[in-house]
């Protein structure tokens, strides 16, 4: 499966690489001899600094400039931070200049990814003039967490005939680890370990920085747990490359996509594209997705041989190409991913849904027990319960669930006791938390939620569950409008 991954690397990059190695060392070699009698002549101290005694720090690509430049804050120290892919050059096809090449060698901290991509700048770091340099590798600072590139099922690959050297060679990772908000914590502590130890006099502004970046980090996490959670689909569409298999993986999602994430194809076989069009009309999703970029051909063709036609084409943002204009405009991580969540809930059917309002709920629920017929009554065995949710089967719950919301009338007042995934819903028109149990049905395709409001004495988020983990609640079921929504709700709950 891998082997068809590399095999378009290694056809696209070989003579790429032996060139830029060359020109790398032959550079490398120019600045060993003159730089030291540029020095000499021009009396200067020898500082390893780009700009005088001022720390500096090199990074490659966006996400990492964004990180450092968060845990930096205010900059009290008035550290020098440099972006090299600034002008819109993806990262599989950057060549350093010159510039960036002494600015990588004489800086105090240098971020890169560390993957087959980037293997240029290994050469530069082991020759780097200043010998008390700090380099993070991404890869390397995630460790067993880094995940090996995958061929899912209808992904294109390249013919395996002509290629050689193929026993004995090393597995190749998936280079896009900065699209997990997971991995961008274990990344930003790692960062500002970095910065804390050339700069202690800031330590402290450092870490209450990096403490306030992570917290953003888990909410936005959060965020993604229940859109998903609450989401009638559970499957994403590529008619592109597909970057994104670390946040998918986050989230378990499963995905189809025309070609892996290192891939340089940019036309698909007619299998590929029957393959996702048919995936599209199977699951009937409401879109197809492509990366950034103005390209949708593909996208275009697969709607085109899809039986409804009136997918939309979504775009999801991979940060492998953001420039300094952009920065300059307000691009910043955090903003990059919101929209990408706002993305994926339009490519999920969640967009739009308050997973406790009963009836955009209904609607939406793909699969979902018929509202005509009438569910058998349930009497509850467990004293003070009326209806006792984790005493019934999976199939059983979901059907109960829907018909109370459904059909709420029926059911208020009584003491009803749930046992499901704890959601966060957060409405940003409103400002206000909607805290929920979701519960799945037996093929764990679709999900449905009833709202909980708990007794006084419990306070968020201390007294309540992490997002995404199971919870107990028992309470009274009601209902109240919101202008012209009704919402079906569990109140005075308690959790066990």
């Amino acid at each position: 499966m891998n082997q068809i991954c590399k095999k378009q690397k290694r056809t696209r990059d070989r003579n790429r690489k032996k060139a830029l190695t060359a020109k790398i060392l032959s550079l490398l070699l120019l600045f060993t001899l003159v730089l030291p009698a540029f020095t000499a002549c021009s009396g200067s101290n020898g500082s390893n600094h780009l700009a005088g005694d001022r720390i500096t720090i090199v990074t490659t690509i966006f996400p990492e400039y964004d990180w450092v430049m968060n845990i930096l804050g205010d900059n009290p120290a008035n550290i020098e931070v440099k972006l090299l892919l600034d002008s819109g050059v993806d990262l599989h096809s950057y060549e350093p200049s010159v510039e960036d090449i002494l600015s990588i060698t004489r800086s105090d901290i240098f971020i890169y990814v560390g993957g087959e991509s980037d293997e240029w700048a290994d050469d530069i770091v082991k020759n780097a003039q200043n010998a008390d340099i700090t380099v993070i590798s991404l890869m390397d600072s995630l460790g067993g967490y880094v995940k090996e590139e995958e061929l899912v099922e209808g992904m294109e690959g390249e013919d395996e005939e002509g290629e050689e050297g193929e026993e004995g060679e090393e597995p190749e990772y998936d280079e896009h680890v900065w699209l997990s908000l997971r991995n961008a914590k274990i990344l930003t502590a790692a960062i500002e370990k970095a910065v804390e130890e050339k700069d202690p006099a800031n330590a402290a502004t450092y870490k209450s920085n990096l403490e306030k970046y992570t917290e953003k980090l888990d909410f936005l996490d959060s965020e993604y747990k229940t859109a998903v959670d609450f989401a009638p689909y559970y499957t994403l569409v590529f008619a592109d490359r597909f970057p994104f298999r670390y946040l998918v993986d986050d989230y378990n999602l499963d995905y189809y996509a025309a070609f892996v994430g290192c891939s340089a194809e940019s036309e698909a076989s007619f299998e590929t594209i029957r393959f996702l069009a048919d995936k599209i009309d199977e699951l009937d999703l409401p879109a197809v997705l492509t990366t950034e970029g103005g390209n949708h051909k593909i996208a275009e063709t697969v709607l085109s041989q899809t039986s409804k036609k009136d997918c939309e084409i979504l775009s999801l943002n991979s940060m492998q190409s953001t420039t300094m204009v952009e920065v300059n405009n307000g691009a910043d991580y955090i903003k990059i991913m919101t929209e990408n969540l706002n993305t994926i809930k339009k490519a999920l059917g969640s967009d739009s849904l308050n997973p406790y309002d009963a009836n955009s709920t209904t609607a939406m629920l793909s699969g979902a027990p018929d509202p005509e017929e009438e569910l058998p009554e349930i009497t509850s065995s467990v004293e003070g319960i009326d209806i006792d949710l984790p005493s019934m089967s999976s199939t059983i719950v979901y059907a109960q669930v829907y018909d109370m919301i459904s059909k709420p009338d029926k059911y208020i007042g009584k003491t009803v006791r749930m046992t499901g995934t704890f959601g966060d819903y957060y409405d940003t028109s409103t400002g206000n938390h909607y805290y929920g149990c979701i519960v799945k049905d037996a093929t764990a395709c679709c999900a449905q939620g009833i709202e909980f409001v708990p007794v006084s004495d419990y306070k968020y988020p201390d007294d309540y569950p992490e997002v995404g983990s199971e919870i107990t609640v028992t309470g009274t079921f009601s209902t109240y409008y919101e202008g012209d929504d009704i919402y079906c709700t569990l109140k005075d709950s308690v959790f066990e």
